[in-house]
């Protein structure tokens, strides 16, 4: 499957550091286009009461879909993918914009539980890591437990403490590897 990455980066963007929390509180807030090269207000398009995003039939229409037939928006500081049928789902911030597809999943904050996506934007099993890292050659990390540390000077944000373990595309715990 395709890896895909954001299409157009902005400075404002630039701006954002890992994003470990959905989106709330922001009431009214405009969606920004991630599909054009110039960083632009979607029309028919807001995040409003209780941070659900409101978006339009013809702004869903409006929007540059790639080969997985995703767009990704940011409403706030929160990044979403969505498709052309009006699925959408909120996603981590990483690397200063949506979370990659990696291996075909991306990651979102379900009740405050990392979990996996497909580009469907349907979940690969039960949302239920206190943080996951991308997948690679199969398998991803995650932990129980741990937490964001302190960001650092480039507000690089790094995960502390708790259990770690590896788990395959089902979500199954996986072997310790043996050294």
């Amino acid at each position: 499957m395709s890896r895909a990455r954001p299409l157009a980066r902005s400075p404002v963007t630039a701006l954002l550091s890992l994003g470990l929390l959905p989106a709330a509180g922001y009431a009214a807030e405009p969606c920004y286009r991630l599909d054009t090269s110039v960083f632009e207000v979607l029309q028919g398009c807001q995040q409003g009461d209780a941070g659900k995003l409101e978006i339009s039939a013809s702004a869903l229409a409006s929007l540059h879909y790639d080969a997985d037939g995703l767009a990704a928006l940011l409403v706030g500081k929160q990044h979403y993918y969505l498709r052309a049928d009006g699925r959408r789902l909120a996603v981590i911030t990483y690397d200063n914009g949506p979370d990659y597809f990696e291996q075909g999943l991306t990651r979102a904050l379900v009740d405050g539980q990392i979990g996996y996506y497909d580009t469907q934007l349907q979940p690969a099993f039960a949302a239920r890591f206190d943080w996951g890292w991308p997948f690679q050659d199969g398998v991803a990390e995650v932990c129980q437990g741990c937490r964001p540390g302190k960001p650092d000077a480039d507000g690089h944000t790094s995960i502390v403490g708790g259990t770690h373990y590896r788990i395959d595309r089902q979500g199954n715990r996986l072997p310790t590897p043996t050294p």
